[in-house]
């Protein structure tokens, strides 16, 4: 069997291969350093909305003069500089920047409102933050009613801040000659402080170390040497990270648009000769949805990669029907673990997220009675991997809560191996629904719904119930042109599962769904308006 090669069992443990970093660079500004310069006059970055190119030599030009004006703002080993914007030619130049100094780049959610404003400025305490026009009243608003005084840059201009564009033209050429990245006594210092999308409460901050992100980016199990990559995800969630990262190590060409949109994205497949994509999971659905794929050739695409929930067996199966030519790839991961713990290989079943990469143990585990089960056992995640996170910042107690002593991280994540060491992930054990002692998987009912011609996106959330703990709700959108009543997928339901899974609060058609910046459908919202259909 192929992918046996890839990993071992010992236990019903599934152990990737060990690979220990061998790299001779001793942090993430050297190696950021070296390949910069190695790439030269290659293209680094294509804005696809106004065809303007960056070269690596003229990006190292823009992130050296970046951080001599950080230095010059006092700005040293350990302290927090924060960006806040969308994806654009200059969004990674600060976090860069800040990597040459030894600083810390902390991204943040450029739509977030005011309270996570607040809560991020009291946590990470940046001293100076770079942000898009859109989000700096917000910035603002923070820092003053946090009585806390940054330093804003803003990529555009506003009265109260400085404009990056003015940044870059702070020093002299001389200076720029001069500068050399600092070097790093401890590579596993951290580097940057990432925020989990804070799907229960407020975002946390997890620290990801210089040899985090060092086997993260020189890791080919992602081939992208000379390829033209594309990805949606801002520098907030840890794939956009993770691609900007893999893409200067590589001596890629990244096309630049600043949101996911069904046809254009296949425009710009098409015009640029796209090799490799990263999407979330509900991108996909929205692909398969609006039909465009079918209309375009795509032929330069190799690989499409998968990622942020899982993704249903129906959707990698048709999207694997309607392009053959293209290796459609579902990986699983968790910021907490500095990127990917599993990663498809071509010849994996449709909905699986593979097997477990380098440098990465999983367990499943019973999380009544921490017994660790055999394969086609459902129970609780468990991840041991080289690149797991330094903890959450000045959150000591979240952090042990979250690993335990023996250094096994806690997913929150219900999923079972199949007897050919593929892992699937079911759901997450916060979302289980509560029905008079049963525990119920949103995920299950999800995927029944899912079958039915008519459904083209499913999520199945709590409606709180006072004698039966909780009622599932579905909310569904349908597919283009298909007649269905709510009856009919009530029923439908009731008939393909047992007692306990039927959609006792019933089923609301959306027209579309509410997402996070990341492109998963935001369950928060959808509980939210569930939380109003509560009977007493």
């Amino acid at each position: 069997m192929e992918n046996s090669k890839n990993f071992t069992m010992e236990n019903n443990v599934y152990k990737g291969k060990i690979l220990l970093y061998t790299g001779n660079y001793k942090s993430l500004g050297e190696m950021v350093w070296i390949k910069i310069k190695s790439h030269g006059d290659k293209i680094a970055h294509l804005d696809a909305r106004t065809e303007e190119v960056v070269t690596y030599a003229e990006l190292q030009d823009k992130v050296v003069r970046c951080a001599l004006w950080l230095q010059k703002q006092g700005i040293k080993s350990s302290d927090v500089v924060s960006v806040c914007t969308h994806n654009h030619l200059n969004s990674i130049v600060p976090c860069l920047a800040t990597v040459y100094i030894n600083a810390i780049f902390n991204p943040w959610n450029e739509n977030m409102d005011l309270q996570t404003a607040l809560h991020l400025m009291q946590l990470t305490k940046p001293k100076i933050i770079f942000c898009n026009e859109k989000s700096v009243n917000v910035i603002l608003s923070a820092a003053k009613e946090n009585n806390y005084s940054p330093t804003i840059a803003v990529f555009g201009h506003h009265p109260d801040t400085i404009s990056f564009s003015d940044i870059l033209n702070t020093c002299s050429d001389a200076k720029v000659e001069k500068f050399r990245y600092v070097e790093l006594d401890d590579i596993k210092k951290t580097v940057c402080i990432v925020h989990s999308s804070g799907t229960t409460g407020m975002p946390k901050g997890v620290e990801m170390s210089n040899y985090c992100l060092l086997l993260i980016s020189e890791n080919k199990n992602l081939d992208m040497t000379n390829g033209v990559l594309i990805w949606f995800s801002s520098l907030y969630w840890i794939s956009g990270v993770m691609m900007n990262f893999k893409a200067i190590a590589q001596g890629a060409k990244v096309i630049i648009y600043p949101e996911f949109d069904e046809e254009t994205t296949c425009l710009l497949i098409e015009k640029y000769k796209v090799t490799l994509i990263f999407l979330s999971t509900s991108m996909i659905s929205r692909f398969l949805r609006a039909g465009y794929i079918k209309k375009y050739p795509l032929s330069s695409l190799e690989v499409i990669v998968c990622g942020g929930a899982a993704m249903k067996l129906k959707a990698q199966e048709e999207m694997r029907r309607i392009l053959p030519h293209v290796q459609m790839l579902q990986a699983y991961g968790m910021t907490e673990l500095g990127g990917l713990a599993t990663l498809q290989l071509p010849n994996h079943k449709n909905g699986s997220c593979g097997t477990v990469i380098e440098n990465v143990q999983i367990k499943i585990v019973n999380p009544e009675n921490g017994k660790i089960l055999g394969p086609n056992q459902s129970g609780e995640v468990w991840i041991k991997t080289a690149t797991i996170m330094n903890g959450y910042y000045r959150n000591p107690e979240a952090t042990k809560n979250t690993i335990d002593e023996e250094g096994w991280l806690h997913s929150g994540d219900i999923g079972y191996f199949d007897e050919d060491g593929e892992l699937f992930i079911i759901d997450r054990i916060k979302e289980l629904i509560k029905y008079k002692g049963h525990q119920i998987s949103p995920g299950d009912i999800e995927d029944v719904l899912l079958s039915h011609r008519a459904v083209l996106e499913a999520a199945v959330v709590a409606v709180p119930h006072a004698i039966d703990d909780e009622h599932p709700i579905a909310y569904v959108t349908k597919k283009p042109g298909v007649k269905i009543t709510k009856q009919e997928l009530i029923d439908f339901v009731a008939n393909n599962m047992m007692d306990q899974y039927s959609l006792r609060a019933g089923v609301i058609f959306l027209d579309t769904f509410p997402y996070t910046g990341s492109g998963k459908i935001a369950r928060k919202d959808l509980k939210a308006m569930a939380k109003k259909l509560a009977v007493e």
